[in-house]
């Protein structure tokens, strides 16, 4: 009896750790003194490890990827972003010029874009209080809002507003009909838009001194008056202003000023238009005797 109870102790110490209630670990490897398992074990960890840096690094990548995108479309709307003026169609000598005397008229004119275009006032442009002097800027101080448009060529301040100044002329050359007298339409442009900066946008159209702001319809009209700084609500999505000067005659000229910036009191210049852009063209030409008569 004795060597058989001997003989059932030995066989539990032999089956150790995989028979029901005997002393030890279920898994084996915590019961292996002679490390048979370590290896298998640690392969599996390095891999388990190497997988996940792979997968880290992936999405790291792609993020960086998206990241790099987005700031590209940025950049890029934003360094496009500027006003340019063309005469379209020039067949009877009208010139454009970004100086009173027209020295080098041209077909097109551009303006320089403005980076990161804070919201201000209307009344802030004027700067008579010093509120455009920030940063150490230096901006132009104008008693009345009306004097800047006594300014030609690009006027920008950096960066609230933008402000060009430019003349058109008959000049006579190869011009239709005996006294070369024409009709020409202005007609200002979105050209592109992003993150819905137009609808905070004013746009003030000075044409020989007589300022007319104008701005997207109110929140939730069609063509609504916004209250603040508008005289006008822009004629469609695309078009801020068209308009048909007649008896342009030889001789004759016209001073331009656009001014742009972003209504801090309009209630669509929110923190979600940050970093969005609008791009301005202002498109001039000349319509014949026929068309104009009808208009």
């Amino acid at each position: 009896m004795a060597k058989k109870k001997k003989d059932e102790l030995n066989t539990t110490g032999e089956t150790g750790s995989f028979v029901e209630g005997a002393s030890g670990s279920m898994i084996p490897a915590l019961d292996d003194p002679m490390g048979k398992y370590d290896v298998n074990t640690t392969a599996e960890k390095v891999y388990k490890r190497d997988m996940a840096i792979r997968i880290i690094a992936i999405i790291l990548a792609i993020l960086l990827l998206l990241i790099g995108l987005g700031f590209g479309c940025v950049s890029i709307l934003n360094y496009g972003g500027r006003f340019t003026v063309s005469l379209k169609g020039n067949l009877y000598g009208i010139q454009i010029a970004d100086n009173a005397e027209f020295k080098n008229p041209t077909l097109q004119l551009r303006g320089s874009a403005i980076e990161g275009m804070d919201n201000i006032t209307k009344d802030w442009i004027m700067n008579k209080n010093g509120e455009l002097n920030v940063k150490g800027n230096k901006a132009p101080v104008f008693q009345k809002f009306e004097d800047i448009d006594k300014v030609y060529g690009d006027h920008n301040c950096m960066p609230y507003y933008l402000a060009y100044t430019y003349a058109v002329r008959n000049a006579g050359v190869a011009a239709k009909g005996e006294d070369a007298t024409v009709d020409f339409t202005a007609t200002l442009q979105i050209v592109s838009a992003y993150k819905g900066a137009e609808k905070a946008m004013r746009v003030c159209v000075f044409v020989d001194g007589k300022p007319t702001i104008y701005a997207a319809p109110k929140k939730g009209t069609e063509k609504g008056l916004e209250s603040f700084a508008a005289d006008k609500v822009f004629v469609s999505d695309d078009i801020i202003m068209q308009q048909t000067f007649t008896n342009f005659k030889v001789g004759d000229a016209k001073r331009f000023t656009v001014v742009v910036w972003l209504e801090g009191e309009d209630p669509e210049c929110v923190n979600d238009i940050m970093g969005g852009d609008v791009k301005l063209k202002m498109d001039l030409e000349v319509i014949s005797e026929s068309s104009a008569a009808g208009t």
